[in-house]
């Protein structure tokens, strides 16, 4: 009994407001607030980097990074690197910290909040704050030193690691559940570590980009911002919501959509068209078994999405279809 109350004394601590409280959930619409506003800010002061926007290079196709300097600085990419590191070994801090100390909130998330919370929100305000002064003082983000597959690979790697640990709940194809190589250790193991690799595909390629005002880089941000509220709302109701959840995986759909509509669109007719669809697909035949709908109306939207690649890559355009592909 006395180990027992040991270990509650040692766990009341962590806990910055009562478990039955609802700030998680006003945490997290002021994380959505926050997103709106900050997104608009970068457009609003946007113009201030003309100067340096005007001496990018010509753009040279699908390997070529646009939004870097023809020069690299060293003091620029050292400020840079210094930054994504304290801002990357910060949030593992605060991630390994919460795995220690939240043990009992991960099969009964909180409504409330937790410390892990309020430090992984103040790390990322303070560093998104940051990076936007960074971006109007230097310029160059980590493109500057790496290729632009590393920053494409980690949210691919994040979207992977997602469609392991929601398997046993949602499956993988049309509601089926995945068995060998996705068995229930392997989906465990990622559901418990998954934040570090995540906390790193965000805050990587969120330090990749310069705070920019094109369409494609606000789309991109305004999708980082709202991770970041996800990955500083681990150990609460909202970080599992199935709905959210969903609207994190698809909304990478939306921002391919607008990267390949105001700036791939010069270079491939209809490359538009392939993420469209494809990104659609991950949501007809996966995400969307997450939700408790009858049967008939998963069945629609199959019939729907269906219906929709027949008109586009099928029928003759004699016939009404799609005059867009290539």
């Amino acid at each position: 009994m006395t180990e027992e109350n040991d270990i509650m004394k040692s766990e009341k601590p962590v806990q910055i407001s009562e478990s039955s409280s609802n700030l998680a959930y006003y945490a997290w619409a002021g994380g959505l607030v926050f997103t709106v506003i900050f997104t608009i800010l970068i457009w609003a002061v946007g113009r201030s980097l003309d100067p340096f926007l005007s001496t990018l290079l010509p753009d040279q196709g699908a390997a070529w990074y646009f939004w870097k300097l023809p020069t690299r600085e060293f003091m620029t990419m050292f400020i840079v690197w210094s930054f994504y590191l304290a801002h990357q070994f910060s949030i593992w801090g605060a991630i390994y910290w919460a795995q220690k100390n939240l043990t009992h909130l991960r099969t009964k998330p909180t409504t409330g909040l937790t410390r892990y919370n309020l430090v992984a929100f103040i790390i990322n305000l303070t560093f998104i704050m940051l990076h936007l002064i960074q971006t109007h003082i230097w310029f160059d983000g980590l493109a500057q030193d790496t290729p632009i597959w590393t920053s494409q690979g980690s949210v691919i790697v994040m979207l992977a690691i997602i469609l392991i640990i929601e398997n046993p709940s949602r499956g993988l194809f049309l509601g089926k559940k995945m068995g060998k190589p996705m068995t229930a250790r392997v989906s465990g193991f990622f559901r418990r570590n998954h934040t570090y690799v995540v906390a790193w595909a965000i805050v990587y390629t969120f330090w990749f980009h310069p705070m920019a005002y094109d369409p494609q880089l606000l789309t991109g941000f305004f999708y980082m911002f709202l991770l970041f509220t996800q990955i500083s709302l681990a150990y609460t109701v909202v970080h599992i919501n199935k709905g959210w959840i969903v609207f994190l995986e698809s909304f990478v759909g939306i921002h391919a959509f607008i990267v390949a509509t105001t700036t791939l669109s010069q270079l491939e007719t209809g490359i538009w068209v392939m993420f469209t669809t494809g990104f659609a697909f991950m949501f007809v035949f996966t995400a969307m078994f997450a939700f408790k709908v009858r049967r008939e109306i998963k069945w629609g939207v199959i019939l729907g999405y269906i219906t929709a690649i027949v008109w586009i890559y099928l029928l003759p355009t004699q016939f009404g279809g799609y005059d867009g592909r290539d």
